[in-house]
């Protein structure tokens, strides 16, 4: 990559990637480390004396550490949530006629919502996160709002977690109340959400083996139970179409599309991938696979206990204890195990956007006079100006947004390495806090059943559906196509979350 091609103006809060992982000790980058390290400015041949003494702190991307299994495994993690226990409720509230037609084009319409943020995401690697995506499209006006909208997404999951991680002990371990169970899950969760990404695919792993111990226990406690409830040889009595009435029809979509609220920690997953191309690939398989278990959760467990079953099918397990009382116990654990595993997915994405709104990421320090990428692939340099330039040209359509925090112009190596000691301290802060906000949360608000039914219709139509949509279109135009998909799913999240605080559920 010539120098002429490297020559333009570099804004003081803009991010730049280079070859090599930086870390919180990263040496800082001096006139002999900028060819060794794939970056070349313009100047070179100038007295390099004060730039090196006086420079500018930026971020940096570089590829993530994640394979493409371990992404899929912390998709699956998150796809495959507490929404897998009520699929049976939501079908009893649809029949057989609505529900799987309910389940299959929800699932279709929020994959396809998801690859149009992938879409997105190609046009700029430096997004990290959901919020950024967005503020890409729509401003930072709009990203300030999604963020308020986002974090109250995430936080409603994780509420939703703790709530099914503490029923599920409580029913194992009675003497302890479920407010207790809720306290003693800090235990785990505090460690947890310090974890990289990598690393929590491992606890992705054993919260997708706890879904699958569960679908096979359903399955094998339905088949050898010779009398119902809780029988496949003896049926319960299930409905063709709806026999509970309209709202509770109408709080079946919730419950519906809560199972594919995913899209607020996907962007985090591909931008921690090593081979981000693979993105598309990874939704796909992702999606095939939560389909798949959320059709035969749902046809298990409603002919099972059909119109009565409870809204998470465990506790049914426990009531039939059927074949096995201790494997359907096994089943309840494995439930709990699975929650808790999908805390520290959520707490991710909220950590990434207050380190991004309070301007806490990593940086490093280059010298003022350096033009600042976008991104760099050195394999494959660009000529600037391009469409794939990695440089942020006065048109671009990124232009006027800012990401990031303000980040400062320093003219001291040693005061940017105590800014960086000072924002690892707060990220650790932070990252300690925010597991108890959810716990005391989780101990005042309502039902599992009305919970999930406004994560689904309200958060997650909008999160999910709505405003990648917007996002896309603001970027590529809008479609004749989107702008139906766009109508519908407000019309239906509008629809289920009247549903769901309606006075009157018995209609």
């Amino acid at each position: 990559m010539s120098r002429d091609a490297l020559s333009t103006s570099a804004s003081a809060a803009t991010l730049t990637s280079l070859p090599d992982r930086p870390s919180e000790r990263t040496p800082l980058v001096g006139s002999d480390s900028k060819r060794s390290r794939g970056v070349s400015w313009e100047n070179d041949s100038q007295d390099d004396g004060d730039a090196s003494d006086r420079g500018r702190e930026v971020e940096v991307y570089v590829p993530g550490d994640s394979s493409f299994s371990q992404t899929v495994l912390n998709c699956l993690g998150d796809l495959i949530g507490q929404g897998i226990l009520a699929c049976p409720l939501a079908f009893a509230y649809s029949g057989w006629v609505f529900g799987p037609v309910m389940l299959i084009g929800f699932g279709g319409i929020t994959l396809y919502t998801l690859k149009l943020l992938l879409r997105v995401i190609e046009k700029d690697r430096r997004l990290r996160s959901y919020t950024d995506v967005i503020g890409y499209c729509l401003g930072s006006k709009g990203q300030a709002i999604v963020s308020v909208l986002f974090a109250l997404d995430c936080m409603i999951w994780l509420i939703a977690l703790l709530i099914v991680f503490a029923d599920s002990f409580h029913v194992l371990v009675p003497s302890i109340s479920s407010t207790q169970w809720k306290l003693l899950s800090l235990i785990l969760t505090i460690p947890l959400s310090y974890l990289p990404l990598r690393y929590i695919s491992l606890a992705s792993f054993l919260g997708v083996t706890g879904t699958w111990s569960l679908v096979g226990i359903l399955v094998f406690s339905g088949a050898t139970t010779p009398h119902g409830p809780g029988s496949l040889r003896d049926p319960a009595h299930t409905d063709i179409l709806p026999a509970h009435g309209v709202i509770k029809l109408g709080t079946a979509i919730g419950l519906f599309i809560s199972g594919f609220g995913g899209h607020s920690l996907v962007p985090t997953l591909i931008h921690d991938m090593k081979n981000p191309k693979r993105a598309d690939h990874m939704c796909h398989l992702a999606y095939a696979i939560c389909l798949v278990v959320y059709v035969l959760v749902a046809v298990v467990g409603y002919l099972m206990y059909g119109a009565n079953v409870s809204d998470q099918v465990t506790k049914d397990l426990v009531k039939a204890p059927g074949f096995s009382p201790l494997l359907n116990q096994f089943a309840v654990l494995a439930t709990a195990v699975n929650a808790v595993t999908k805390l520290p997915l959520g707490f991710r994405p909220l950590a990434d956007m207050s380190f991004t709104m309070l301007g806490l990421h990593p940086t490093i320090l280059i010298p003022r006079v350096a033009p600042t990428p976008r991104y760099t692939e050195p394999s494959t340099p660009t000529v600037e100006g391009s469409e794939d330039s990695p440089f942020m040209n006065s048109d671009g359509l990124n232009s006027g947004i800012s990401l990031h925090a303000p980040l400062p112009i320093i003219d001291d190596h040693g005061q940017h390495n105590h800014r960086e000691r000072l924002k690892l301290i707060a990220r650790t802060l932070i990252q300690f806090a925010l597991p108890v906000l959810p716990v005391i949360a989780a101990i005042v608000l309502p039902s599992f059943e009305s919970l999930l039914s406004f994560l689904g219709s309200g958060f997650a139509v909008v999160i999910s559906i709505l405003l990648p949509i917007a996002a896309k279109a603001s970027v590529y135009g809008w479609r004749k196509h989107e702008v139906a998909v766009f109508a519908f799913s407000a019309i239906a999240g509008t629809i289920g979350v009247i549903c769901t605080f309606a006075p009157d559920k018995s209609m």
